[in-house]
């Protein structure tokens, strides 16, 4: 399934892997890397519901960023992503049992079924066809499983901010090569769940819905801050980030569980 937006895409992961990697592991003490700090606490917690010995499978794994609690916590982990650089750096922490397989949405049939938890993280938002994607993962999991997936927040102040942002950007400096997704021409498709992805999921089998937010700050570049000043606005994030504050968060994650 490669698209003119799936080899762009590609081209940005296998660029930016390196600098992903430190700041999902948030080696690097910038707002950009706060974001990733937060949204990986959440998606473990969610993550760690699943029973020991189950599997899980992580499609667009980035170089694992979940791979280390899943083993921790005994599940069987297995990951899927477009970008060979991020393959390489997931096999460098030599996760035991961990399986990765190079590839897009067309490997998933081979996964039908299988899973006790799947992983969608940064991923939907790049999606050709959203829906369809998020189908085929869904039926990716178990009688009683659970999906994981990461959304950018479409009714959101900060989004509408970035996106104008960008838009004068891109008309004053065209730069298809830039080794960011702010600048890259990829999708960055934004969703509001309770219309956009609940009655998907409800449809595939889902029972129980779980919605939390993140991203609460207007500011969207990667500016550096002193490691206690990061901390302070991770506290504030996530005092500010609930449901009734929506509108000020620019991204979520949702977990559906008890598929039937």
């Amino acid at each position: 399934m490669t698209t003119r937006t799936h080899a762009e895409a590609q081209k940005l992961f296998d660029r930016i892997a390196d600098r992903y990697t430190e700041r999902s592991r948030a080696a690097i003490y910038d707002l950009s890397s706060l974001s990733f700090a937060r949204r990986n606490e959440i998606v473990t917690q969610l993550l760690l519901t699943t029973p020991r010995g189950g599997t899980v499978l992580d499609y667009g794994m980035g170089p694992a960023v979940f791979g280390p609690a899943a083993i921790k916590h005994g599940l069987r982990y297995v990951g899927i992503d477009i970008s060979p650089k991020m393959i390489e750096l997931a096999r460098a922490l030599k996760l035991p049992g961990a399986e990765y397989h190079l590839g897009d949405l067309d490997l998933l049939s081979r996964f039908e079924g299988k899973a006790d938890a799947v992983l969608l993280i940064g991923l939907i938002d790049y999606l050709d066809d959203p829906e369809a994607g998020l189908r085929l993962l869904a039926r990716c999991v178990r009688p009683g499983g659970r999906l994981i997936m990461s959304f950018r927040n479409h009714r959101s102040l900060p989004n509408a901010l970035r996106n104008a942002a960008r838009r004068v950007w891109q008309a004053a400096r065209p730069a298809p090569e830039a080794g960011t997704a702010f600048v890259a021409p990829v999708l960055e498709n934004s969703f509001v769940p309770r219309r956009d992805l609940q009655p998907i999921l409800a449809s595939e089998g889902f029972r129980t819905m779980t919605v939390k937010y993140l991203d609460a700050s207007p500011i969207f570049f990667s500016v550096p801050v002193p490691r206690p000043v990061w901390h302070a606005l991770g506290a504030v994030d996530a005092a500010l980030s609930r449901p009734a504050l929506s509108t000020l968060c620019a991204s979520g994650v949702l977990m559906a569980a008890d598929r039937c």
